[in-house]
């Protein structure tokens, strides 16, 4: 039987990097950004059909939403699946909830403001025309970033079993952080290979990032190194201002 575990991470915080080290392993696989929770919100929203409440089996669907992930991930080979999403938001935690008695989150974290900046210099938007795209992201509802704050702020405020790894870390001490990581989800050390690295992959598939025109999921293959963004180059002092503290 599977287990699985969770990823909360702000996008730009080194995921692809922490996901294609752990993907060497035969015990765990880390997986791309996870459709899952749009899965569960889709089958509760179907209880609000006129169908469903024509005839309102409750059990079909809960049926449905019990085995939902050992479902989509029945063809992956390895015994632990740790799934990457904001899953800590309150709608989605609560649906964790509902199926899994016992919860770990691994929490990647990035100050958000260089992780904004590097939003901003990948997507080529001009200085002067990003105060409206940043407040976006830094939306907590529907921004990238702002959502995956918000699940991690949530994650820690229910008192949910986590650990925290700091992008800093994972570049300058990544044997280390690897260790932590395996050792909060009880799995057996490995010597992962942190020289010659692979792009991220998951189930044999790769991410498609020409519907971005950019290259949001390539890391460096031949060395872990930190990437410097000077935030005041590509952000605003707005918005410098308004999101120092998140």
């Amino acid at each position: 039987m599977k287990q699985y575990h969770f990823l909360c991470s702000i996008p730009r915080s080194g995921v692809t990097l922490l996901s294609s080290i752990l993907n060497q392993s035969k015990q765990i696989q880390v997986t791309p950004n996870s459709i899952l929770p749009q899965l569960l919100v889709n089958l509760q929203e179907a209880k609000d059909t006129i169908y469903f409440k024509n005839f309102p089996y409750h059990k079909g669907i809960n049926n449905v939403i019990k085995n939902l992930f050992d479902n989509y991930y029945s063809n992956i080979n390895t015994n632990v699946i740790l799934d990457r999403a904001p899953w800590g938001t309150p709608y989605n935690l609560n649906s964790l909830k509902t199926i899994f008695k016992k919860r770990k989150f691994v929490i990647l974290y990035r100050p958000p403001l260089e992780c904004l900046a590097s939003y901003v210099r990948d997507q080529n938007i001009l200085k002067y025309k990003s105060e409206d795209f940043c407040h976006k992201e830094m939306n907590k509802f529907d921004g990238h970033i702002g959502r995956s704050i918000w699940a991690m702020k949530n994650i820690i405020e229910q008192k949910e079993k986590h650990i925290i790894i700091n992008y800093i870390d994972l570049i300058t001490d990544t044997k280390n952080q690897i260790k932590k990581i395996y050792k909060f989800l009880n799995l057996k050390q490995e010597n992962l290979d942190l020289k010659n690295l692979k792009q991220f992959k998951f189930a044999n598939l790769k991410y498609d990032d020409s519907m971005f025109n950019n290259t949001l999921h390539t890391i460096r293959t031949n060395k872990i190194e930190q990437v410097n963004y000077d935030i005041e180059e590509y952000l605003p002092k707005s918005i410098i201002d308004k999101y120092k503290d998140c």
